[in-house]
C-alpha cells in the first residue's frame, strides 16, 4: 500500500471516530429532550409508549424497537466485481451494487439498515400483508436509492420502473438490474409535480405508456407532496396501491393523508413510529413520526 493511500486510511479512521463521538454526545442531549418531555406528556398510544419504555433502556436510534436487534453491521459480507469495479452485497442472493467510492464499513451501515428498514415491524416498511406485490405488478420505484425493494421482487414483477436522480446510483442500479434489463426502466430525474429538463411528473411519464402501474413506491426525502400532486391523473387508476413516506417533514402523515382520503384512497399508517435523525436541529415535540402511508382504492 502507498504512503498516500495509507494517510487516507488514517485520516478517515481518525474522522470516523470524531464523528461518531460527536454524534454520541449530540444524541445522548437529544434523548435526554425526549424522555423530558414524555415525562410530561405520557402518551395515551401503545406505540408510542413501547417506543418510549425501549428508548429509556438504549441509545438513541431510529427505530426504538427490538427488532433492529437482528441485524448486526459486521456480520455483513462486501464484495467487489473486478469486472465493474463496484461494490456489493449479496441480498437473497441476488447482486445489490452500491456506490463506486463507497468504502466497506459505510456499505455494512448501510445495507445494515436497510434490512432493518424493511423488517416486518418496522415503521418503514413498505410491504405488509395485505398490502403486497403480487405476481406481474408493474411497480414505479419513485426515489429507488440502491433499489433493494425492486431487487426482492424482481422475479414476481413484470416491469419496473426506477426513478433515480443521482448519476452514482444509477451506476450502481445498472449494475444489480442488468440481469432483468428487459423489464428494468430507470429514468435519470426528480419526480415532482413540474415537467422540466431536470423534473418529471409520473402524470407525464405515463401519458403515452401502454402499462398500468399496479404499486407505487415513493421515498424522496421530504418532496412526497409534489410527486402526489404531479400524479393526479394517475390517481385515477383502479387498484392502485401506494406506499408513501411521512417521515421527513413533521407534518406529512396529516398533510399527505388528506391529501390521499380526498382522492378516494383508504390510508393506513405503518407500524409504530420513528425518529428522523438526520435532522436533529428539526426534530421538535413530539419528536416521533410515522414512517409511512399504505394506501389502496
Amino acid at each position: 500500500m502507498s504512503l498516500k493511500k495509507i494517510i487516507q486510511n488514517i485520516s478517515y479512521k481518525i474522522g470516523c471516530k470524531k464523528d461518531i463521538l460527536f454524534r454520541k454526545r449530540t444524541y445522548a442531549r437529544k434523548k435526554e429532550d425526549i424522555l423530558k418531555y414524555y415525562s410530561k406528556n405520557i402518551p395515551d398510544d401503545t406505540d408510542l409508549k413501547d417506543a418510549i419504555n425501549y428508548l429509556k433502556r438504549n441509545p438513541l436510534q431510529t427505530f426504538c424497537s427490538d427488532f433492529t436487534k437482528k441485524y448486526q453491521w459486521n456480520k455483513i459480507q462486501v464484495f467487489t466485481d473486478k469486472l465493474k469495479g463496484l461494490p456489493y452485497v449479496l441480498h437473497e442472493d441476488k447482486r445489490l451494487y452500491f456506490i463506486r467510492s463507497s468504502r466497506e464499513r459505510t456499505i455494512q451501515y448501510l445495507y445494515s439498515g436497510l434490512l432493518s428498514e424493511q423488517d416486518q415491524d418496522s415503521p418503514h416498511c413498505y410491504m405488509s400483508d395485505p398490502f403486497s406485490i403480487q405476481e406481474n405488478d408493474v411497480l414505479l420505484d419513485v426515489g429507488s436509492a440502491e433499489g433493494i425493494l425492486s431487487l426482492q421482487y424482481i422475479e414476481k414483477l413484470k416491469q419496473v420502473v426506477l426513478f433515480e436522480r443521482d448519476p452514482q446510483w444509477v451506476e450502481a442500479l445498472e449494475a444489480t438490474f442488468e440481469p432483468w434489463k428487459e423489464k428494468v426502466t430507470i429514468i435519470r430525474k426528480f419526480v415532482s409535480n413540474i415537467d422540466n429538463n431536470e423534473n418529471i411528473t409520473l402524470d407525464h411519464y405515463l401519458a403515452d405508456k401502454d402499462f398500468i402501474p399496479s404499486i407505487i413506491k415513493i421515498d424522496v426525502e421530504g418532496a412526497e407532496k409534489q410527486v402526489l400532486e404531479g400524479m393526479s391523473e394517475t390517481m385515477k387508476k383502479s387498484h392502485l396501491k401506494i406506499a408513501v413516506c411521512t417521515y421527513h417533514q413533521e407534518q406529512d402523515f396529516s398533510v399527505l393523508s388528506d391529501l390521499l382520503i380526498q382522492k378516494g384512497f383508504d390510508c393506513q399508517a405503518s407500524k409504530g413510529y420513528m425518529l428522523f435523525l438526520h435532522d436533529l436541529d428539526n426534530l421538535r415535540p413530539p419528536f416521533f413520526r410515522r414512517g409511512l402511508i399504505r394506501a389502496t382504492t
